[in-house]
């Protein structure tokens, strides 16, 4: 049952104060910080602990609503709208539910030189709800296309703006659920860095093997979105995380504990990285997504100057700068693309170019591709020049030198060449020491043949002409 409570939101009217209905659960009024339940279209119904509904309730974590997860991709799948937020949400849920389920698995095993503790899975919570804050609009088209061509020669990656994201969200909220050396660990989570190290990567090795997984790739953050962008973009795929989830345990390697899955987990981890291929082939580095990506970071090169955010009113960031300081990039979202058009050209030719561009991003009159070319793996060692296409491209097209570029587009596993599998530690009963799988499955790039190889490297020359 429900009650109607009335709120003053404003200083009244006509004298008189105005009064506005809002409607609120009693559970909700009674207690404001209990555990909350939403329901996520991927993993159903998920219970959220009192810190992340605070967590999710600030402004750094709401700005992730305007971050599409898979950047220009929406302009080739129009279902591709999902964002960086309920991503964050479901790699939380994920991280939580395998943490719990070693944890479970310890308990059975009555274990006396394993623990995982309650904080440790709240750590785990929060770290993969907070491990994307820090993208940029469009995500990963901000750091890998617009701010290597904005600042050449400078190192910036997504996860230092987390790591100080994180920092900013808990020095504004009010709790007790987490201490300093906790928060110290969330964001070693996320990123590992010198400032942020602890002693659990030495004691507890395989907590880190969760998030982020350096040693073999296969962690929740990868579960999420691979299970999300096929339900999105309306693709099949075979992997299922809930059962590698149940089978998984912590075995000894080398002196230290990390995370391990039966022998008979084999195909379905397979089946994994083949998504990842899959996905990279038909969504994420589609020609027409790269065109798009293209579009949309030379938008941004153009208007780079004329793009101010003020995190106060003394001092104002252009949109690259913006990563120097976190209250200008709280601003900073795929919006810019509309206030792009927004903007007085008063005479600028960079903004009527970036203009130009955005309309024509609307209007679907996208790069094309003029060539292609598909580099085996053998001639990779080599390096195959880009000015020997430029040269070829010089001679063979009319197209001016600075109407086109070319596109390096790489298909892989998750290990560049070789077989991913070859990293995963499996065992046979529980007690085994885990091994690396000693005859593995080759890589099937293309449907029916197979490689020898797990990587696919191709170039593509994209002009901006509007007619080539």
């Amino acid at each position: 049952m429900n009650l109607v409570y009335f709120l003053q939101t404003g200083e009244g009217w006509k004298g008189k104060e105005l009064l506005v209905p809002l409607r609120l659960s009693k559970k909700r009024l009674r207690n404001r910080m209990e555990t909350k339940i939403i329901n996520d279209p991927i993993w159903g119904p998920i219970e959220l602990h009192p810190l992340c509904i605070r967590i999710i309730d600030t402004p750094q974590f709401q700005r992730l609503r305007s971050i599409k997860q898979l950047g220009g991709c929406s302009f080739v799948y129009p279902g591709a709208c999902h964002t960086r937020f309920e991503h964050s949400i479901g790699t939380s849920y994920l991280a939580k539910r395998l943490g719990q389920e070693l944890q479970k698995k310890i308990a059975a095993e009555q274990s006396d030189e394993l623990e995982i503790t309650d904080e440790e899975i709240l750590c785990l919570e929060v770290a993969g709800l907070c491990h994307d804050l820090g993208h940029g609009p469009f995500s990963h088209l901000f750091d890998l296309q617009f701010f290597k061509k904005a600042k050449p020669g400078e190192t910036w990656e997504h996860e230092d703006a987390s790591i100080k994201m994180i920092q900013g969200i808990f020095e504004i909220i009010q709790q007790d659920y987490v201490n300093d050396e906790e928060i110290k660990f969330i964001k070693d989570l996320v990123k590992q860095t010198d400032e942020t190290c602890t002693e659990k990567r030495e004691t507890k090795p395989f907590l880190y093997e969760i998030i982020a997984n350096d040693l073999n790739k296969i962690d929740v953050d990868k579960w999420d979105y691979f299970s999300r962008d096929c339900h999105m973009l309306g693709l099949h795929h075979n992997f299922q995380c809930e059962r590698s989830i149940k089978v998984a345990r912590l075995v000894k390697h080398n002196g230290k504990y990390h995370i391990s899955f039966p022998k008979s987990e084999y195909f379905n981890l397979f089946d994994m990285f083949y998504t990842r291929f899959t996905l990279h082939r038909r969504a994420y580095q589609h020609s027409v997504t790269k065109a798009v990506e293209m579009m949309i970071a030379d938008a941004f090169l153009n208007a780079d100057e004329r793009l101010m955010f003020r995190p106060n009113q003394t001092e104002q960031w252009c949109l690259s700068e913006t990563v120097k300081d976190m209250r200008a990039y709280l601003w900073v979202t795929d919006d810019i693309l509309n206030q792009i058009r927004t903007l007085n050209p008063d005479g600028n030719d960079k903004i009527k170019k970036a203009q130009e561009i955005v309309d024509r991003i609307y209007r679907r009159d996208f790069y094309k591709v003029i060539g292609e070319k598909r580099v085996k793996w053998r001639d990779e060692s080599k390096s195959l020049p880009k000015n020997c296409l430029q040269k070829w491209m010089e001679e063979k097209l009319t197209t001016e030198k600075d109407l086109f570029e070319i596109q390096e587009v790489v298909f892989h596993y998750g290990s560049g060449k070789t077989n991913p599998m070859n990293n995963v530690k499996l065992h046979r009963n529980i007690k085994e020491v885990p091994e690396k799988e000693k005859e593995t499955e080759p890589c099937n790039g293309d449907k029916g043949k197979k490689s020898k190889t797990c990587k696919r490297v191709q170039r593509a020359v994209m002009t901006n002409d509007e007619e080539p």
